[in-house]
């Protein structure tokens, strides 16, 4: 009997030893709540992304359905607009005049050369056009020589002069609308 109470002793040693045994898997739990928690989190940040991503979306996709129309609706936004705005990017042909060079007013030994383009309705209208260059040159002449050389310098006005030669020119088209614009292409004063 002594023995089997050194037996048992010895087999209470084995519990402690056990317990021994039971501090790694004390540890093991430690480090599977730390992952659990990270596991939790990375789903969360998943199910997040997946929500912005889903409203981002869902933004864009009312966005082109309804953008235009809710543009369109807005104060000082005219209906139409738009539809004229494409309309005036549609160019018709345009016939390069050869480069006008003349004196100045008030200075005879000062010259200029400018360069000028006029687009038209029509390929019809071209061929019309064509017919009428020495008509056009003399009156383009006749405008831009009674120009100083200031205004021709001035950027600010070129446009004024554009709408002159236009007017101007307009009058000797067979129907008005077939000049549709004038363009300077370039002016060298020397």
């Amino acid at each position: 009997m002594a023995e089997d109470k050194r037996d048992k002793t010895t087999l209470d040693d084995g519990p402690k030893a056990g317990q021994k045994k039971d501090v790694p898997a004390e540890a093991a739990e430690k480090k599977e709540k730390k992952v659990k928690p990270a596991g939790k989190k990375s789903k969360s940040k998943l199910i997040l992304i997946v929500l912005f991503v889903l409203i981002v979306g869902a933004g864009a996709g009312a966005y082109f359905m309804f953008g235009k129309k809710y543009i369109a609706n807005l104060p000082g936004k005219k209906p139409g607009v738009e539809a004229a705005a494409v309309k005036k990017e549609a160019v018709g042909p345009i016939l390069q005049l050869d480069p006008f060079v003349f004196n100045l007013t008030g200075n005879q030994s000062k010259y200029a050369k400018v360069s000028l383009g006029i687009e038209v309705k029509d390929v019809k209208a071209m061929e019309e056009t064509k017919k009428m260059i020495p008509v056009i040159r003399d009156r383009i002449l006749f405008i831009f020589g009674t120009k100083t050389p200031d205004i021709l310098m001035d950027v600010n006005q070129r446009e004024s002069l554009k709408k002159e030669v236009y007017t101007n020119l307009k009058t000797i088209f067979k129907n008005e609308d077939e000049l549709k614009a004038v363009y300077i292409t370039d002016i060298i004063i020397q």
